[in-house]
């Protein structure tokens, strides 16, 4: 029987090894755990704004894709051209199991990215943005890897937000190097099980280089 997904054991993670061992464990119960028992949506609605916003030919990057949750929604929507990256291999084994990327890159957020700068349409970040998990420097590469006029959407706790990532976004901003696109009210992302939890989905456009301050 695979081992149980656990917030606690999440949020309590000291180190990246910790978290990705984590990760690790819980892969193959991930899925089921926090879609059909928490009732995490946060995937579905980002990759529902992805498609949106994008044409379906769009080059995206699914940042921490973990098993390949956005990558699955994204695919449904008709994209072909998405890419994943993740610190766990066990999630990515998991993910790869979708087919519903081109590549996948074992990587952690927080430090360089093996991509090139304005290579992607759009990023897109469920679930990491959250204690105890990606910096708030990962922002700095990902916006690298976004081209002029692309996306950057992601969500981010809110109840209790990651150190760091409210001066990460208004650095972002005040350098002109994004504009606010859209922010979406406060839901609460895991009601059945961690009410306590609640997320706000956020979109970013990156700016034209011609454009900064």
């Amino acid at each position: 029987m695979p081992d149980r997904f656990d917030v606690g054991r999440l949020e309590a993670a000291r180190t990246a090894a910790d978290l990705s061992n984590e990760y690790d464990r819980i892969a193959d119960s991930y899925d089921s755990v926090l879609i059909d028992e928490h009732q995490w949506r946060a995937p579905e609605i980002i990759a529902g704004i992805a498609a949106w916003l994008l044409p379906r030919s769009a080059r995206i990057l699914d940042a921490a894709c973990g098993t390949g949750l956005v990558g699955a929604s994204l695919k449904r929507f008709g994209f072909t051209d998405v890419h994943g990256l993740d610190m766990s291999r066990g999630m990515l084994a998991v993910s790869e199991r979708k087919q519903a990327y081109r590549t996948l890159a074992n990587a952690a957020l927080g430090g360089p990215l093996p991509y090139r700068s304005g290579e992607f349409d759009a990023v897109t970040i469920s679930g990491a943005f959250t204690p105890n998990h990606a910096p708030p420097e990962s922002l700095n590469e990902l916006v690298r890897a976004t081209r002029p006029g692309g996306y950057v959407i992601f969500s981010l706790r809110s109840d209790e937000p990651p150190r760091g990532f409210a001066a990460a976004i208004g650095a972002l901003t005040a350098s002109g190097r994004w504009v606010l696109f859209k922010q979406g009210a406060e839901f609460q992302s895991m009601p059945l099980v961690e009410p306590r939890v609640r997320t706000r989905l956020h979109v970013y456009e990156i700016a034209d280089a011609h454009s900064k301050k």
